[in-house]
């Protein structure tokens, strides 16, 4: 697992490499730290290694780009592994909702136990998502997909497409199907024909959404309350 903080307080900085690489080690844990002190540094190094990165603790008060608006630059370059915010305010909760932001640390506030809790969480909510795969079985041809690759199903007549990463997939199934296997992993119904990944949304309206890689998918209209409803209950842990 690669993990990546970034605060311009040193001691801030200091303190949280050590509770994350002990939390790390208790959890038995294979996890790679990079530090940054502003968020352009860490927009510039990591601008080609989005997709190796699966957690980032972010400072949202730094000069300069803030924490906010880095964890938005990230999310529109295609990043889509989890977000904990480092505050010193609670007043950025509609802010976290936006970039779907796992879970957020006030400092001194943030009692230690719950702190070791988020972290504790995020860890395992990466480290599961890194592991599970899926397998789709097609006509003389199977494919073992990561669950975490996977943008979103379309189905025409009997036929299924799994869109994941830059590939796609055919095979025969049915979406109801697939809605019960992968609710609890983080999917929606989002029309009668669309099965898609609440984490590869950028943004939606009341008639279609936009996934981080541009794709516009349409929303049915019976499916536009459970859509809104499940992407707030997604934005914080």
């Amino acid at each position: 697992m690669r993990v990546v903080i970034c605060d311009d307080n040193p001691i801030e900085r200091k303190n949280l490499l050590e509770i994350t690489t002990h939390i790390s080690k208790s959890e038995g844990l294979d996890t790679e730290f990079k530090v940054f002190e502003s968020a352009k540094q860490m927009l510039f190094e990591v601008e080609d290694k989005l997709e190796l990165i699966d957690v980032m603790f972010l400072d949202i008060n730094m000069p300069g780009i803030d924490g906010m608006e880095a964890a938005s630059k990230l999310r529109s370059n295609g990043y889509i592994g989890e977000i904990v915010f480092t505050t010193v305010s609670k007043n950025h909760m509609l802010g976290a909702f936006d970039v779907r932001a796992f879970n957020y640390i006030v400092k001194g506030e943030t009692d230690g136990a719950k702190t070791v809790k988020i972290i504790k969480d995020v860890f395992k909510t990466a480290s599961e998502k890194s592991k599970e795969y899926m397998l789709f079985t097609g006509i003389g041809e199977y494919r073992n997909i990561a669950i975490n690759d996977i943008k979103y199903f379309e189905v025409r007549g009997k036929i299924i497409t799994v869109y994941y990463g830059s590939k796609s997939f055919e095979f025969i199934s049915t979406i109801g199907k697939l809605e019960n296997l992968l609710f609890t992993k983080g999917f929606l119904r989002v029309h009668r024909s669309f099965l898609v990944s609440l984490q590869h949304i950028k943004n939606f309206t009341y008639e279609e959404i936009t996934l981080i890689d541009n794709t516009e998918i349409p929303v049915g209209r019976k499916y536009y309350s459970g859509l809104k409803e499940a992407m707030k209950e997604n934005a914080i842990g």
